[in-house]
């Protein structure tokens, strides 16, 4: 491997946001400052953005000077878990340090489009829009991530293409995601997508063959799992080329979750089964976890799906949240409405309360096995 070909480490920054109140209801149509700042996960995979040729433009942006003079919207585009919402936020950091805001939790507003989406509805119904505008509007820095799931809802994207103009005249930088270039999403409009288009595109692609034995080894790090040379290599070579950081990261989970479940060190045997655990991975979706789990917790599938504040459901849902969400290429958002229809945050702190719950609820560490095992089958 040549130098040029050497995959570029970048550190990655994170801006101060405000979180939404857990309090807060969906219902509540009279949006402020501490609810517009939808609670992400700011916690990436790896401290690290690992690019090699695949995402030069995403690499050089990402440690560019140039990003300080960029009004019109950034637009980062890509499938699901090439890190678009990760480039993001650390994009929405070095406006935020450029413009000497690091420190100022309100100087990034964070949205999904699907809570976007969600937050409008609600401000038209009762004829108090204005509030909800003026927040996007006056943003320092505006992040809106996965703007497919607006597709289809019309009056919200129209209002949007209002705000990013009235953003670009004031020369408020905008940063956007979506997993495919907005003109070809079926549902969007026109408008919109010029709009995004207006600025710099910037394309987020799987990591490339020179990228893979780097992002496996900081992962095998993060995981304290430890491979011989033949073991890694074994490794390197049986994952497919068009595989994101979150599903090798499933792997190399697998192959932790494998050694401590035979309390032994990996084995050939190990490391095949969990490359093999891809392709099973395929045929996973949210009908398939949901009955698992509600089979293993005794409940419903429609329990899961329902409003119940009930305890054990609570938990049960938790829980098949974070398989779908470790499991499926589903968005938060989109986990959210199979789930109820519940937005973005709320399932972020269900799945981060079940991560913490796991480490010391023995019960629900054993249901977590027996669910994977089964989803495996």
């Amino acid at each position: 491997m040549t130098s040029e070909q050497q995959p570029n480490a970048i550190a990655l920054e994170r801006p101060l946001l405000v979180n939404r109140p857990r309090s807060a209801s969906r219902s509540s149509v009279r949006p402020s400052s501490s609810r517009l700042a939808t609670r992400v996960d700011s916690h990436a995979l790896l401290p690290y953005f690992i690019a090699g040729n695949e995402n030069r433009l995403a690499a050089f942006m990402a440690q560019s000077d140039v990003i300080d003079t960029w009004i019109e919207p950034l637009l980062l585009t890509g499938p699901v878990g090439v890190g678009k919402t990760t480039m993001a936020l650390h994009l929405a950091a070095l406006f935020a340090s450029s413009r000497s805001l690091s420190g100022d939790p309100n100087a990034v507003k964070f949205l999904s489009a699907a809570d976007y989406g969600r937050l409008y509805a609600s401000a038209i119904s009762v004829d108090h829009l204005q509030p909800l505008r003026k927040e996007l509007e006056s943003a320092p820095i505006l992040v809106i991530d996965d703007l497919h799931d607006l597709a289809s809802k019309k009056a919200a994207q129209n209002e949007l293409v209002t705000q990013f103009e009235k953003r670009n005249r004031d020369q408020l930088p905008t940063i956007v995601t979506s997993k495919r270039f907005p003109r070809e999403i079926r549902g969007l409009q026109p408008q919109l997508a010029s709009r995004c288009a207006a600025g710099l595109t910037i394309p987020l692609n799987y990591p490339s063959l020179e990228s893979l034995p780097t992002i496996v080894q900081e992962l095998c790090l993060v995981h304290q799992v430890e491979l011989s040379p033949t073991l890694f290599g074994l490794l390197i070579a049986g994952l497919r080329k068009d595989l994101s950081v979150p599903a090798i990261d499933a792997v190399i989970k697998q192959v932790q979750l494998q050694c401590t479940m035979n309390d032994s060190e990996p084995t050939v045997q190990i490391i095949q089964a969990a490359i093999n655990s891809i392709d099973n991975h395929l045929n996973i979706d949210l009908g398939k976890i949901t009955r698992i789990i509600a089979r293993l917790w005794g409940h419903r599938t429609a329990d899961l799906r329902s409003n119940s504040r009930k305890q054990s459901i609570v938990r049960a849902r938790s829980l098949a949240m974070l398989l779908a969400r470790q499991l499926t290429p589903h968005s938060l958002g989109a986990i959210g409405d199979y789930f109820g229809g519940r937005d973005h945050s709320t399932v972020l702190h269900a799945i981060r309360k079940t991560e913490k719950l796991l480490e010391s609820d023995s019960d629900l560490h054993r249901i977590m096995l027996e669910a994977t095992e089964k989803l495996a089958a």
